[in-house]
C-alpha cells in the first residue's frame, strides 16, 4: 500500500515526519534522540496522529542513536490505550534502542520488527482483502509472551538463536510452561545456540518471526474451536514453524522431542473435547 507524505515538525534534538497510509495508518520517522527533553513532542506528535484517526503506527527508529526510559514510557502509554484493531509497531530500532527495549522490562508489550516494511505489513493487515478471519483474541499470557518475544527476536542471529529465545520464553509463560517444566525442561541457555554441530553455516531466522508464529498460532486456535489464543498454541506453532531447528534446541536442554509431540497431542485433544 503506497505511503503519502504528510507533515513534519522538528524539536531541537528530534525531528518527526509523517507519512499517512491508507485511511488509519501513519509510520512517524524519528531523527535524533528520544529522551526527557523530546519525549513531550513525541508524545503529543503521537496523541495528534491518533486524535486524527491515525490509531495504526509504525515508529521508524533507524535514526534513533539513543533511547531512554521516558521516550520509552510514552510508546507504552500509548500501546495501553489502544484496544481492538488500533496498532503500534515498532521498526528499524538501532542496536542502542534495541538494547533499551530488551533489557526494560516494561516494553513487553511493545511489537517491534527489524524493518519498516514489516512493521507496516502488521498495522496495515486487517486492510487488505483477505477472507474472513476467525482468529480469536489472545490470553494475557500469551499476549505477555509475545511482547517479550518481540523484543528478544531481533537480537537472534540465526533460526536456531530464535528457536531459543521462543523456548526462553515460553518456559515462562501458562500452559506451555507448565508443559515444558514437567518435561525436565534445564534452564541453561546454549552456549552458540547458532551451530548445529557441522560446519554448515546456520540457517537464517525470519525477520518476521513473531508475526509469522503469531499467525500460525491463531490458525490453530481457531482450528481446534479455542476461545483464545493461548500460550499452548504458540508452542504448537513454534514446533510447526521452525520443526527440526526446535527439536535440535529443545534435545540440547534435556527434552525429548517424541515426549512434547505426545504432550500437546494430549493436550490438544482434551481441549477440544472440553
Amino acid at each position: 500500500m503506497p505511503e503519502s507524505v504528510g507533515l513534519r515538525s522538528t524539536h531541537p534534538t528530534l525531528s518527526v515526519d509523517h507519512h499517512y497510509v491508507g485511511e488509519r495508518a501513519a509510520v512517524v520517522s524519528l531523527d535524533g534522540d528520544l529522551a526527557l527533553e523530546s519525549a513531550p513532542h513525541l508524545k503529543q506528535t503521537l496523541s495528534d496522529l491518533v486524535a486524527a484517526g491515525r490509531d495504526r503506527l509504525v515508529l521508524d527508529l533507524a535514526e534513533v542513536p539513543f533511547m531512554d526510559s521516558t521516550a520509552l514510557g510514552v510508546m507504552i502509554g500509548v500501546q495501553r490505550r489502544f484496544a481492538g484493531s488500533e496498532r503500534l509497531a515498532i521498526a528499524s530500532p538501532t542496536p542502542p534502542v534495541l538494547r533499551v527495549l530488551e533489557l526494560t522490562g516494561l516494553a513487553t508489550g511493545l511489537r517491534v520488527f527489524d524493518t519498516r516494511e514489516a512493521a507496516l505489513s502488521y498495522v496495515t493487515e486487517d486492510d487488505a482483502p483477505v477472507a474472513e478471519r476467525a482468529t480469536p483474541p489472545l490470553t494475557a499470557d500469551a499476549s505477555l509472551m509475545l511482547g517479550i518475544a518481540s523484543t528478544a527476536m531481533p537480537f537472534a542471529q540465526s533460526a536456531e538463536d530464535q528457536a531459543e529465545r521462543w523456548l526462553r520464553t515460553l518456559r515462562n509463560h501458562g500452559e506451555s510452561g507448565a508443559i515444558l517444566a514437567s518435561l525436565g525442561l534445564s534452564e541453561t541457555a546454549l552456549e552458540d545456540p547458532g551451530h548445529d554441530g557441522d560446519d554448515a553455516p546456520p540457517e537464517r531466522g525470519d525477520p518476521d518471526a513473531v508475526v509469522t508464529v503469531t499467525n500460525e498460532a491463531g490458525r490453530i486456535a481457531a482450528d481446534r474451536g479455542a476461545p483464545k489464543l493461548g500460550t499452548l498454541d504458540v508452542l504448537m506453532a513454534v514446533t510447526s514453524v521452525y520443526g527440526p531447528i526446535f527439536y535440535r534446541v529443545l534435545s540440547a536442554h534435556g527434552v525429548d522431542p517424541a515426549e512434547l509431540t505426545a504432550r500437546l497431542a494430549g493436550a490438544e485433544a482434551a481441549s477440544t473435547e472440553s
